[in-house]
């Protein structure tokens, strides 16, 4: 393991698609969960949840082993004004994606069964990928470059191309035109979740704005039959969701240096701590 982890500190880029190899497999491994459930709709939803259950699970088993769940913020939950300030993140981004994806601004919640197992699904879904790309892929790249300002928008950039990469996965699903765009907006908002984790130190205002805006879109589209995601709606997300990179952008460039000083701390502890170096 200790191998492991210093592969990750020497190639944090390359550590991420490594992250990416894994995420693949375990989906392949934990397969069988699917046959623990009905072969309905929401038996999926249900068995689905339980495989990104599963999978954050073994990413977070993986932050633990590295002894860095601490430094990925996942024990920190930020302070009133953090979430006062993610509340309003939260609204334009359901606003955006409301109106873009489903043609209007409101909010639903179907009398359905399929809307709790909506509801539940995406949450392990978020929390997997932030762990994944904010908890894993940014921490190792701002481990190895964050001893700079240019080093932190380096570590935001490449561990948001590499949330962007994961969406790739989504080809025999979306027209090629469509899976480039749906790449780009997920790189764009994988910047601004690396930025607003940085700056509040917390991997929880990313998992819960991700989870929330995720699911407010898909409880919407619960019976309508041929949703299909298109190029316009894309358009319209990358155009609005500049103002979030810029936004975080500017939160990762006015981190304090003490906030980098911290950084090389916790780099040479984790790289000098007895235990750790046993595992």
């Amino acid at each position: 393991m200790n191998k492991f982890k210093n592969f990750a500190l020497r190639r944090p880029f390359l550590f991420g698609l490594v992250l990416i190899f894994m995420y693949v497999i375990f989906g392949y491994l934990t397969y069988p969960i699917n046959f623990l459930f009905p072969e309905t709709e929401i038996g999926q939803l249900f068995s689905n949840t339980a495989i990104k259950f599963t999978i954050s699970l073994i990413f977070i088993a993986l932050l633990w082993r590295f002894g860095w769940v601490q430094a990925s913020g996942l024990t920190r939950f930020g302070n009133v004004k953090v979430w006062l300030v993610a509340s309003i993140i939260l609204v334009y981004h359901l606003l955006v994606n409301l109106r873009l994806m489903t043609g209007n601004f409101a909010i639903v919640f179907p009398d359905s069964p399929l809307a709790i197992a909506n509801l539940v699904y995406y949450f392990p879904a978020s929390l997997m990928e932030e762990v994944m790309f904010r908890g894993l892929a940014l921490l190792v790249m701002v481990f190895a470059w964050g001893h700079s300002k240019k080093g932190l928008v380096k570590a935001a950039l490449l561990s948001s191309l590499l949330f962007g990469l994961i969406h790739l996965l989504n080809v025999v699903e979306l027209p090629i035109e469509v899976l480039f765009l749906e790449v780009l907006v997920a790189a764009l908002l994988g910047f601004f979740w690396a930025a607003i984790t940085l700056a509040t130190r917390s991997l929880w205002i990313a998992i819960i704005l991700h989870w929330l805006t995720n699911a407010a879109v898909n409880l919407k589209l619960i019976g309508i039959d041929n949703f299909q995601e298109t190029f316009t709606m894309h358009v319209g997300r990358t155009i609005f969701f500049i103002p979030l990179v810029i936004y975080g952008a500017y939160l990762v460039w006015k981190l304090p240096q003490s906030f980098q000083n911290e950084l090389q701390e916790s780099v040479h502890r984790h790289k000098s701590h007895p235990v750790l170096e046993q595992l």
